[in-house]
């Protein structure tokens, strides 16, 4: 049996690759969750002046993890912009959780100059405490 994990997007304004749509459902986009993999996920809130007026206004990242070697083999988030989120993907894709998560870390610290680093660097420190829940629980 196959998992899908569906992530859509509803308001009145998103960027998505430098186009704007306004008034408009963004696309549904469909993962395949791989078998026996586990999601990590970390939140952070976004700055006030960027919040949309009719969102919840917070930044979030997933990990797909494989259990068994804590490799991280999907990174779905929805920060913007795509740029942001390439260096943490790049960072983080093929490492193990908690080196991959400290690597992402240093990554934005060096790369990313803009208003929502410190929500990515939060977000970030908010899936390795997500890890460190999962292996306490399965110990």
């Amino acid at each position: 049996m196959e998992a899908k994990l569906k992530i859509g997007i509803n308001s009145r304004k998103f960027r998505k690759d430098n186009i704007i749509l306004k008034n408009q459902e963004a696309e549904v986009q469909e993962y395949s969750l791989r078998p026996d993999t586990i999601i990590l996920s970390g939140t952070a809130r976004l700055p006030e002046k960027i919040r949309p007026k009719d969102s919840v206004g917070y930044l979030a990242i997933y990990l797909e993890t494989d259990p068994v070697n804590s490799e991280i083999v999907d990174v779905p988030s929805n920060l913007t912009p795509s740029l942001g989120e390439k260096i943490i993907h790049n960072a983080l894709l093929g490492h193990e959780s908690k080196k991959g998560t400290q690597h992402a870390i240093k990554q934005i610290e060096m790369r990313f100059y803009g208003i929502t680093k410190r929500a990515a660097i939060a977000a970030l420190e908010d899936t390795y405490k997500s890890y460190g829940k999962y292996l306490e629980e399965n110990k």
